[in-house]
């Protein structure tokens, strides 16, 4: 380890005004080059960069993967704090030409090549980005989201429906990113009827229910209201007391 280096980052460190991140920093400057001790490092890097303190981060972590240019958490870290997309592109295959990514525990593979992929994608290579997830085939929820969106921005929208209604099947419910590019998507087809068919069973779920409530509309289909009843509904009579007593309350 640079001794120069460290004692740049420790000077650093002494301007962190919240004394357990300082010591969480102060830990994995401690531990570098301890393969024991590599998550302790790279929990320390983590709170470093997610409290505000990039550059520091960026160091630590420059820091901790040239004495271990193999271990994928510190290369995780490190392309974290990269400003530049090019930039974690290139740390990303350089890492790939010494360690058999497919060799390493799924977690961390998944996590290597959703980060190369949303490079990719910064990067403007769109179908480099598209490619990685297609080949990656993973269920974390920012490498459903990114093909998502990127089957839609590319021409793609039923490619996108598709993907994100075997997520429903799957999970039974989507993220807010993946609701918003499937409603994007049925914008687009304007094939509202495939959106009831495949929405039906899943309408009652909040990320499901405002795309397949518009998909009836657009059709000139009754949507219910708030309390679950159709516009023909009669009220029932500890609905119609619940307004009652809300009407009650409004006079005071």
């Amino acid at each position: 380890m640079s001794e120069e280096q460290k004692a740049e980052i420790e000077k650093m460190a002494e301007g962190i005004v919240d004394e357990k991140l300082k010591a969480h920093v102060g830990k994995a400057l401690r531990y570098i080059g301890d393969p024991a001790r590599h998550l302790i490092v790279a929990n320390g890097i983590a709170r470093a960069r997610e409290n505000g303190y990039e550059e520091l981060a960026l160091k630590l972590a420059k820091l901790a993967y040239k004495g271990s240019p193999e271990d994928p958490y510190f290369l995780l870290e490190m392309c974290s704090t990269l400003g530049r997309a090019d930039e974690v592109v290139s740390e990303i295959k350089s890492f790939a030409e010494r360690v058999d990514v497919d060799s390493l525990p799924q977690d961390q593979r998944e996590r290597i090549m959703v980060t190369l992929a949303e490079a990719y994608k910064d990067a403007g290579d769109m179908p480099a980005s598209t490619k990685v997830l297609e080949e990656l085939q993973s269920e974390l929820t920012r490498a459903v989201e990114l093909l998502a969106e990127q089957y839609h921005e590319m021409g793609e929208p039923q490619k996108t429906i598709d993907l994100l209604y075997e997520r429903i099947k799957y999970i039974g419910r989507l993220s807010e990113t993946m609701s918003y590019w499937l409603a994007k998507s049925f914008e687009t087809t304007g094939d509202y009827a495939q959106a009831v068919d495949i929405l039906a069973l899943f309408q009652d779920d909040v990320s499901v229910k405002p795309i397949y409530d518009k998909a009836r509309k657009e059709l000139g289909l009754v949507v219910e209201d708030e309390m679950g009843r159709l516009p023909f509904d009669h009220p029932q009579p500890e609905d119609q007391r619940a307004d009652a007593e809300k009407d009650l309350t409004s006079l005071f």
